[in-house]
């Protein structure tokens, strides 16, 4: 068995673990004589009529792959936690963190780079903390993420499910990143830190009133979205 092959089949057992999403979710088509009362009224026409053309090797297909992408979505999370652990340590043993210090780091590389000179050992602590609790509801139940800092660190883990499926060449389904993004993410605002020509849009009131965002200065990170809240510790 190949090393591509042992890693799907841990892959696939290490998936039901990631119990806070549904198959469905993750991209599984299930038959529409399955679904409930319920589930079958919050389809469109459309949507019954693409279900219902769905082949059974398509859907076995979509089974496959969602289970794999909960079990990448698992070792992601584990990997994410482990590096913010030694991103936390190769900052304390810095006298003074600077921006090439960040670019050399496992996760705060992959945050937005114009705030990197402020991604300091009690930044490092927060976003420690705040990723914790987010991949801890994977197995509780998925909730929306409390705080930009958290819509932050669900990018991070998509980041790196990416690099396991590159590095394992997983069949996952072309669309799964967007697909995630509809279930776990509330909006795509947070994106717009990394858009270099929105940078400042941070600062201007008026415009983040018009586009209803959240807060989005780096010291609101970590503030609770208006119907959520975070680890008291984290604040």
């Amino acid at each position: 068995m190949t090393g591509q092959e042992n890693y799907v089949e841990h892959a696939l057992q290490v998936g039901d673990r990631l119990m806070g999403l549904t198959l469905e979710q993750l991209g599984f088509v299930p038959r529409l004589e399955d679904l409930t009362e319920d589930q079958r009224s919050r389809l469109d026409p459309d949507d019954l009529e693409w279900a219902g053309s769905i082949t059974p090797e398509r859907r076995d297909r979509s089974l496959f792959q969602a289970k794999l992408l909960a079990g990448a979505l698992w070792e992601a999370s584990a990997v994410l936690i482990d590096q913010l652990f030694e991103d936390l340590d190769g900052l304390r043993d810095l006298d003074r963190i600077d921006r090439q210090d960040i670019a050399n780091t496992f996760v705060l590389s992959g945050l937005p780079p114009r705030h990197a000179d402020k991604y300091d050992v009690r930044f490092a602590r927060q976003f420690l903390v705040i990723a914790t609790d987010m991949t801890g509801a994977l197995t509780r139940g998925w909730a929306r993420p409390s705080c930009v800092a958290q819509e932050l660190a669900l990018r991070c883990l998509f980041d790196q499910v990416e690099v396991i499926q590159d590095l394992y060449d997983l069949d996952l389904a072309d669309d799964w990143r967007g697909l995630l993004e509809q279930h776990m993410l509330e909006d795509t605002d947070s994106e717009m830190l990394y858009q270099n020509a929105m940078d400042g849009f941070e600062d201007d009131i008026e415009l983040n009133m018009q586009l209803g965002l959240a807060p989005m200065k780096i010291q609101d990170w970590f503030e609770p979205f208006n119907d959520a809240s975070v680890p008291p510790y984290v604040r």
